[in-house]
């Protein structure tokens, strides 16, 4: 934690010191981090407070995903769980894309995001979180774009993979949400409102230890 005290109103009471600060980055430099999140409660308001973290952990070369860039909100709950999750996937994200953009020209790619859409590559590198769905999203899409060709809205798209199967409902547009869960932990961002209603084709059944069925969630 970082000690700085902020009024609701946004005002700065106390800025956490540069010895507390080298401190952490100490701290997380001997953890083996390979990925850091930062959200301070009053972020989306004052987000000087995380640059000045940033700065700090720079020297470091471990990324750092900053809460008000993430979400800018209110809801401190909502927010830092979004935050952790980009910070999780951040690493294998950006070591992925670096390694694509090499034969492709950065320029040349996007990524699909999970609200349906696309964003350029450095974008998808500091920010995988709009990515998290976005196989699925792919698929609503095409379902979106078939129907509407052989003029059909109103449909119910069926996308079995390897590992699930997943639908959603589509009327007359793409159906959008903004609360969705990765693992029970809330993610806020736009992402199309797919339901998983059972395992894919590919999923592996077996035996478990007490003798019980199950199905995935590992693939052939």
């Amino acid at each position: 934690g970082v000690n700085c005290r902020v009024n609701s109103d946004g005002t700065v009471l106390q800025e956490p010191d540069d010895e507390e600060l080298n401190e952490i980055v100490k701290r997380i430099e001997a953890s083996g981090a390979e990925s850091v999140a930062v959200s301070f409660l009053f972020s989306f308001k004052i987000p000087g407070l995380h640059l000045n973290v940033r700065i700090a952990l720079s020297k470091t070369g471990i990324p750092v995903s900053l809460s008000h860039e993430i979400l800018a909100e209110f809801r401190e709950f909502e927010r830092t769980s979004t935050t952790i999750i980009n910070a999780y996937v951040l690493p294998k994200m950006e070591a992925y894309i670096n390694r694509i953009t090499m034969h492709t020209g950065a320029n040349r790619l996007r990524i699909m995001q999970s609200n349906g859409g696309s964003i350029l590559a450095q974008t998808a590198m500091q920010e995988p979180v709009r990515t998290i769905l976005s196989g699925p999203a792919g698929g609503v899409v095409g379902a979106f774009e078939t129907g509407r060709a052989a003029g059909h809205n109103k449909l119910i798209s069926f996308d079995m993979g390897g590992t699930s199967t997943d639908v959603a409902l589509i009327d007359d547009r793409l159906p959008v949400t903004m609360e969705s869960y990765i693992d029970q932990y809330p993610v806020k961002t736009p992402m199309i409102d797919i339901h998983t209603v059972g395992a894919g084709g590919g999923s592996i059944a077996f035996i478990d230890q007490g003798g019980s069925l199950r199905v995935g969630p590992e693939s052939a």
